[in-house]
């Protein structure tokens, strides 16, 4: 392999790009929040390009799901698991989710 196939830590590229995504999402989005966590910082945090990002995730909505179905996932991966609702649509029904009864 020669130097321009690896990426910036001497890793090679696109190997394990998903998780390094998701990892510093965690990360990013506990420290600052959702909002506040822009797709330049993300994957300049995950050392891929948004090209890569939107390779694995088509748009931040849908990373924010993948990281909350990452939360709780006993309770959300119902919600998230559906695919007759947007990406949108999943992270707004997280919400609607009624209270368990006793």
């Amino acid at each position: 392999m020669t130097e321009l196939e690896k990426g910036p830590t001497g890793r090679r590229r696109g190997r394990g790009a998903r998780e390094r995504i998701l990892s510093a999402s965690q990360q990013l989005f506990r420290e600052q929040g959702i909002n506040h966590t822009g797709m330049d910082q993300l994957c300049a945090a995950a050392q891929v390009s948004k090209r890569t990002a939107y390779q694995h995730f088509t748009g931040k909505d849908e990373l924010v799901a993948e990281y909350l179905r990452r939360f709780d996932p006993s309770v959300l991966s119902g919600v998230f698991d559906r695919t007759d609702l947007t990406p949108r649509e999943r992270l707004l029904a997280a919400f609607d989710i009624p209270p368990t009864t006793p």
